[in-house]
């Protein structure tokens, strides 16, 4: 944070500090009044120990940008250098918002929005983009409408009555209660929502019992649960809390169903997206550009878009012949760094064209990049 501040004010834009605790928010004026558009980095990094081997790996053990948030943050910053030497030719304001916690449920941009990020002043539009080595360098990803799943996080616990393993009916087993609450959902989530709008239900770890001829006093179990579609997750939710109280009751037993909503699911708005795309094909040709499929991991740049319309897009940064192929969350992560000038240019050039509506001729777009 105190870096981005720093690159901020050298380039004469005004910063403000402190959403989210570690929050930064710069704001570039144009020439004059008009509309206000704001540009989105997340910076936090992941525990995860890195394995690159680079000479610029982490320097905190156990702690590594996995996830390529350094790089969001330096075509950020990029962007921010390319529209200082273009101000005098756009109307109205960029925000740049380098956002902490993205990573970490309730996340740092639900916090930001509610300390008024969005606000002071109001923003119009907003945009954001993700690395990914799915796609190589040059290649960005764009998709109107659904983009990324809601994700929530489910606690289960049933509490029976334990006992000797050869005196079953002297007890009320909660793992077989867990076990039929297992089964019963999933049947329920498959059966119960529409197949044109995806979801799913993880069971993703089950703790009870200390002993094979012992039955436990209690189970517990932890889930998630993603959706594409507002409707259905609330729907959904609500049918999880209810079918494991009405189960483990059936059987004698007592069950705890407790729910951490997540992130929303991520919703690009059509004018905005379209504009984004045609932007990088201005910039780039006519094959920079793909239509890309939703995928259910989720992500909290959600929360803006639920205030103001935008949208998010992948950036590709793959790179076989250099190794840059590794997974977004892999202790190997690497990308090619080429792929930051394409990011900056391209944050930039949205910024322009949305205040101004028009394109920036080639030549003044050249020198202020090359500045």
């Amino acid at each position: 944070s105190k870096i981005v501040s720093r690159l901020l004010k050298e380039n004469g834009i005004e910063v403000r500090e402190g959403l989210a605790r570690t929050g930064v928010v710069g704001l570039l004026h144009g020439r004059g009044q008009g509309k206000v558009v704001a540009l989105r980095a997340d910076m936090d990094a992941l525990p995860i120990a890195e394995e690159t081997n680079l000479a610029f790996a982490s320097k905190n053990k156990g702690v590594m940008h996995a996830c390529g948030h350094d790089a969001h943050m330096a075509m950020l910053i990029g962007a921010a250098k390319i529209l200082v030497q273009l101000s005098e030719d756009f109307p109205g304001t960029v925000k740049f918002i380098f956002q902490p916690s993205e990573e970490r449920n309730p996340g740092g941009a639900k916090i930001m929005e509610e300390e008024g990020v969005l606000k002071d002043p109001d923003v119009d539009a907003i945009f954001g983009q993700h690395v990914t080595n799915e796609l190589p360098v040059g290649k960005f990803g764009f998709k109107s409408g659904p983009l990324m799943a809601s994700a929530d996080e489910i606690y289960i616990t049933v509490e029976g009555k334990g006992g000797h393993g050869a005196k079953p009916h002297n007890t009320v087993d909660p793992v077989v209660i867990a076990s039929e609450i297992v089964l019963a959902l999933q049947t329920t989530i498959s059966r119960m929502r529409n197949p044109l709008k995806p979801s799913v239900l993880t069971i993703g770890a089950i703790h009870g019992g200390t002993a094979p001829n012992v039955i436990p006093n209690e189970v517990r179990l932890s889930a998630t649960f993603r959706a594409m579609d507002e409707t259905w997750r609330k729907r959904a939710l609500n049918l999880i809390r209810k079918m494991c109280i009405d189960i483990a009751a059936a059987s004698g037993a007592r069950c705890i169903c407790e729910i951490s909503r997540g992130y929303p699911a991520l919703q690009n708005s059509e004018p905005e997206t379209s504009l984004a795309s045609e932007c990088a094909r201005d910039l780039f040709g006519s094959k920079s550009t793909t239509t890309i499929e939703p995928v259910m991991a989720a992500e909290d740049f959600s929360f803006f878009l639920e205030k103001v319309p935008g949208s998010f897009w992948w950036i590709g940064v793959g790179n076989k012949k250099d190794g840059c192929i590794e997974p977004l969350h892999s202790s190997k992560f690497n990308l090619d760094e080429k792929a930051l000038q394409y990011g900056s240019a391209l944050l930039a050039y949205i910024a322009y064209k949305y205040l101004t509506g028009e394109r920036v001729s080639d030549k003044r777009r050249e020198n202020a990049q090359k500045e």
